[in-house]
């Protein structure tokens, strides 16, 4: 009993201090009080409880203690993950959404710095294109030689060049300008583009991307939609009323023109001496054209003649047209930019184009509509009503032209006529002109009759290509005398010989080649005075058939015309433009997409060649959406030079027969999966420029395949490759001779129905005398600048025709253009700047969600100091004060309750 009392009362002891009864074990301490008191001292304490229950609390007290001891050394609530799993869990949610926020902050910061120095570049790109049009315009305004022309040429090339090594700026290393082609220098000194049109991205945020670069693409050869397509005519005109007054008549107060005013013995209205004077809107037709009015000798009056006017084009959507339409001469210019207008689709209540015509007489077009590339115009005018441009050579008729681009003409014409309409009855002129064939050259009179014309022509009277035999004269001399007179021809026969049997034959005149064209003189005249000369010429083959054999002149030819030659590469001028998009075609874009109609089936285009070893032959191209009887869709056909033809279908990658439009087919298969019967959809795609590029490849590397079949077409196709490439260049089309540095190649290909006036109209041009371009959405800023610098150098003030490289745009024109360069400029700058300021914004943004999350992150992980330490000095205090009372209690015997 004794034994019991003294254990209960180590226990009371024990219980008395507050503190460390509050804090550990309170409720077993109370559970066994209750037991001692309410059963009497049935519940036996033994010594061993004790101590294990005072080992358990202190083990405990020493486990807080440390776990406060490393909180406050640590910073952080917990060390191990089993520690508190749900802090561990957000704090490394927490981590991970600071680390990505640290990487979005860094991918920022370096897109704004590449985007700064973009920025920066582009700036300076701006300040040179501004320097750039001031000496522009100081080509254009000051009065300039041809030292101080070449002068400010040579500034300009140094600023284009500037300009280059701006655009092959580099920073650590990477290209800015070339797209994501880091490594790639993105100009060559020729101002070619080098890299790709990819934009490089910033990465931030969950699936949000940035683009940080202007690639060069875009900066140096993009479209800008908000500009309008604007071309004009490069041939000046000027009043030919006042240029020529010793043929201008007055009756009635009214003029006349007429060129036999000395056969009508009738006098010159004045004695003025020849003036150029501007035209205006309101200057008479025949002021323009010079067109010869009708004189009626038998009431002996004069009546208004007509000019008739030659139209060829492509409307702003695409559409292409060929209108032919006569106006009196008493009618106005206006009334003729009238009918420009309605040919491209102007009505009285809406304009496709707006139609002018400048001080110089050009005339310039332009799209109402922004962002299309398509327009296109050429235009002669003439004394004679027929049905192609054929016609007029053949007949020698008057022929004024507005277009002239220097381009070598195909050579199929037969037996041109020479016309003495210019104004000076003693000058005859054939409308043709002598080029060799291999260079394409003005002919000299040293050249060989070969050289010039070729050793064969084309008989139209069997499609073959004979050789020629002999050169045949007919006409009258000055004396009225019909002539009738041959040349025989051979390899040792030259132009002098050609030039020498006319001056023999033809009475007394003076022959010579002036810029390729053979002029007759009439010496036995005055140049108002009526001529008898008659000219023909007519190369003929063994049998006496006539052979297409001569050229139109340069003015008077639209498309017929050979692309341009320049050592290894032949390439065309007129872009490929789809009418939807209108952007430039690529390979495999649709012909359909591109054509000047909707209806092309049984379409045909000629093809013109000389192939790579120096042999000139023919083919043509066949478009078709149904099979022939002969089951043939598209088709390409070679012809030999007897007149015979092979032809070839045209296959797509898949071994299909290639029509215009895309084919559905649908066809019954078994599905091998359930076996059972289903439908499937098969869609054959129209013929492309990629089918087109290969066809042009086979004939001027001579691979034709074997026999009409898929594997010989492949195989033909693939062994063509070795020797050229054929692909487009912003649209254009080009053939690249990989075996020869100075190709042999010539290529003319042009739509069959082109030059014709009966109601059809070509659908396809590749190469063509047209209109200039001034402007239009599209830039390719380096080339355009080397156009510009060109014309300063010439001292071109305007664009002329009549001069040396006629397709020069001009100052003038040059000014406009470099006005669209620098605003497309200042686009790519601005959008630059707004992307370096969204990078900025996007730092800030990202700065400040760091330091959220970081704050969040310390809500979670990070210790509160203060109250750690007062936690720390309250488990410090009841650790003593256990310690205490166990050493109390531990301390206690009977002997201290005994009295």
């Amino acid at each position: 009993m004794i034994f019991y009392l003294f254990f209960l009362l180590k226990t009371i002891v024990f219980v008395k201090n507050v503190d460390y009864f509050s804090k550990f074990n309170s409720g077993i301490k109370i559970a066994c009080i209750k037991k001692v008191l309410n059963k009497g001292f049935e519940m036996r304490i033994t010594t061993n409880t004790l101590y294990s229950k005072f080992m358990y609390d202190q083990q405990t007290t020493l486990t807080d203690l440390n776990k406060v001891t490393n909180q406050l050394s640590s910073g952080m609530k917990i060390d191990k993950i089993y520690d508190d799993p749900t802090i561990f869990t957000n704090t490394l949610r927490l981590d991970n959404e600071s680390n990505s926020l640290s990487q979005v902050l860094n991918t920022a910061k370096t897109a704004q710095t590449f985007a700064n120095n973009t920025d920066t570049t582009l700036n300076d790109m701006t300040k040179t294109l501004e320097t750039f049009k001031t000496k522009l315009l100081q080509a254009a305004n000051a009065e300039n030689n041809e030292t101080s022309y070449n002068a400010l040429a040579d500034e300009l090339e140094g600023l284009k060049k500037h300009l280059q090594t701006l655009a092959n700026t580099s920073i650590n290393g990477k290209f800015l300008f070339s797209g994501t082609a880091f490594n790639t220098k993105p100009i060559s000194d020729d101002g070619t583009y080098n890299g790709n049109d990819k934009r490089i991205k910033a990465k931030i945020g969950s699936n949000i991307e940035v683009p940080y670069n202007i690639d060069g693409a875009n900066l140096f050869q993009g479209i800008d939609r908000d500009y309008k397509k604007h071309i004009s005519t490069n041939i000046k005109h000027f009043d030919m009323m006042k240029l020529n007054p010793k043929f201008v008549v007055s009756q009635d107060g009214k003029l006349y023109i007429d060129k036999d005013i000395k056969a009508h013995d009738k006098n010159a209205a004045s004695d003025d001496d020849p003036v150029k004077e501007s035209l205006s809107t309101n200057s008479e037709i025949r002021m323009l054209t010079g067109v010869n009015d009708i004189y009626d000798s038998n009431n002996d009056e004069y009546s208004d003649g007509t000019s008739y006017f030659y139209l060829q084009g492509r409307k702003p959507d695409g559409e292409s047209f060929s209108e032919k339409f006569s106006l009196s001469n008493s009618a106005t210019i206006e009334d003729l930019i009238d009918r420009i207008g309605q040919a491209f689709g102007n009505t009285p209540t809406s304009k496709a184009v707006d139609v002018t015509m400048n001080q110089f007489g050009q005339f310039e077009i332009k799209d109402t509509t922004t962002g299309k590339m398509i327009t296109d115009f050429n235009m002669i005018v003439s004394d004679a009503d027929r049905t192609s441009v054929d016609e007029l050579v053949q007949n020698g008729d008057y022929v004024v032209s507005f277009m002239k681009s220097d381009f070598p003409p195909l050579r199929d014409i037969a037996t041109p006529s020479a016309q003495n309409r210019e104004f000076d009855n003693r000058v005859f002129t054939l409308n043709s002109e002598f080029r060799r064939v291999d260079t394409e050259e003005f002919a000299k009179k040293t050249d060989t009759i070969f050289n010039v014309l070729g050793d064969k022509g084309l008989n139209k009277a069997n499609n073959s290509r004979d050789i020629l035999d002999h050169i045949k004269f007919t006409g009258k001399d000055t004396d009225g005398n019909d002539v009738d007179v041959t040349l025989n021809v051979d390899n040792t026969t030259t132009m002098d010989d050609l030039i020498q049997t006319v001056k023999d034959n033809f009475g007394d005149v003076d022959v010579y080649l002036e810029d390729g064209k053979l002029k007759i003189v009439d010496k036995t005249i005055d140049e108002d005075a009526d001529s008898k000369l008659e000219f023909t010429i007519d190369a003929q083959n063994n049998n006496d058939d006539s052979l297409s054999m001569f050229s139109r002149i340069d003015g008077i030819t639209s498309d017929k015309t050979k692309f341009n030659v320049n050592g290894r590469l032949v390439i065309s001028n007129v872009a490929q433009v789809d009418k939807t998009t209108q952007i430039y075609a690529t390979e495999e874009t649709r012909l359909i997409d591109v054509s000047g109609q909707d209806n092309i089936d049984g379409k045909r285009i000629d093809i013109n060649y000389t192939d790579k070893d120096g042999n000139i032959k023919r083919a043509y191209i066949t478009l078709r959406d149904t099979a022939d009887a002969n089951g043939h869709f598209s088709t390409f056909t070679t012809i030999a030079d007897d007149g015979t033809e092979t032809t070839y279908d045209i296959y797509d990658d898949e071994g299909n027969k290639t029509p215009i439009h895309d084919v559905t087919t649908i066809t019954q298969e078994i599905d091998l999966v359930t076996c059972s019967l289903c439908n499937k959809t098969h869609i054959t795609k129209g013929i492309t420029y990629k089918q087109f590029d290969d066809v042009i490849g086979m004939l001027v590397s001579d691979n034709l395949p074997a026999s009409n079949s898929v594997s010989d077409y492949n195989k033909a196709k693939e062994n063509s490759e070795e020797f050229v490439d054929v692909g487009l260049d912003n649209g254009k089309l080009f053939v690249n001779d990989k075996k020869n540095a100075n190709t042999n190649i010539q290529l003319e290909i042009h739509d069959h129905d082109t030059d014709s006036y009966d109601g059809k109209s070509p659908v396809f041009t590749f190469n063509a005398n047209d209109a200039i371009t001034i402007n239009e959405a599209k830039v390719d800023i380096f080339h355009q600048l080397d156009e510009i610098i060109q014309s300063v150098r010439e001292g071109r003030v305007r664009m002329d025709g009549d001069k040396n490289n006629p397709r020069d745009i001009g100052i003038q024109a040059g000014i406009e253009l470099i006005d669209h360069l620098h605003d497309h400029v200042i686009k790519k700058h601005t959008e630059i700047g707004a992307i370096s300021s969204s990078l900025q914004d996007t730092q800030d943004r990202t700065n400040m969600l760091i330091v959220h999350t970081e704050s969040l992150k310390s809500d979670v992980i990070d210790v509160d100091m203060a109250k750690a330490s007062l936690e720390l000095q309250k488990l410090t205090l009841n650790y003593q004060a256990m310690l205490s009372t166990i050493s109390k209690v531990n301390g206690l015997s009977l002997v201290n309750y005994m009295k």
